[in-house]
């Protein structure tokens, strides 16, 4: 992915600030219209903030366009910070609620994203470096976004399923290189799973995400 020049970091952190902006009021959108009732199955407006893998999935694609590594966490934490923030307005003047339960999950997952978006950047590295990163970003996106038993595995959502293609496709390396990097990307997902530790702390996450926005 090519990076952001000097020239264009202002707006790309713009632009950054107007799609956090967005997030926060698309999750107010009513879901009753009638031209919107059959997207609904494919994707609810109203949970978007509850939904983890798009969260890593963005965070993700914010800190690799970005400039440096520490534009990267500078950009990632605006992010975080301006969606929440507009969420809380958007909740405050539509709803008449403040989200007050949101506050230290939030802080919680924008501290997180403030130290790992620093590694982030590093993933697009054609070198053994961005190869470690690149599998364990999508070992990560693929235990939130598919559910696996012992024989089956399958995707939460037709979202969630874009959101691993897409990554798959910005951290692209060639061919052989990308194929390699996804079938350990899932492998290592797989055993995070047999040993509960990934599988407990996204269902934690997403059961916590869910709770505190309905």
């Amino acid at each position: 992915m090519k990076r952001k020049s000097h020239n264009n970091t202002w707006l790309f952190t713009i632009c950054i600030s107007l799609i956090a902006v967005v997030f926060g009021f698309v999750s107010f959108i009513p879901v009753n219209i009638e031209f919107i009732k059959p997207f609904i199955v494919y994707f609810d407006p109203t949970k978007l903030l509850s939904n983890l893998p798009l969260w890593i999935f963005t965070n993700c694609i914010i800190a690799l366009c970005s400039h440096s590594e520490k534009t990267s966490m500078l950009n990632t934490t605006l992010f975080n910070i301006v969606c929440f923030v507009s969420y809380s307005l958007f909740s405050t003047i539509l709803a008449h609620t403040m989200p007050k339960d949101m506050f230290l999950t939030w802080i919680l997952f924008t501290l997180i994203w403030t130290i790992f978006s620093y590694l982030v950047w590093s993933a697009n590295q054609q070198n053994t470096k961005g190869w470690i990163l690149s599998t364990i970003l999508l070992a990560i996106l693929f235990s939130t976004c598919f559910t696996y038993t012992d024989n089956t595995i399958s995707s939460m959502t037709i979202l969630n399923f874009l959101l691993y293609v897409f990554l798959v496709v910005v951290l692209y390396k060639g061919t052989k290189e990308t194929l390699i990097i996804v079938i350990l990307s899932i492998i290592l997902a797989l055993i995070l799973s047999k040993i509960k530790i990934q599988i407990i702390f996204t269902k934690s996450a997403c059961i916590y995400f869910n709770s505190v926005l309905l």
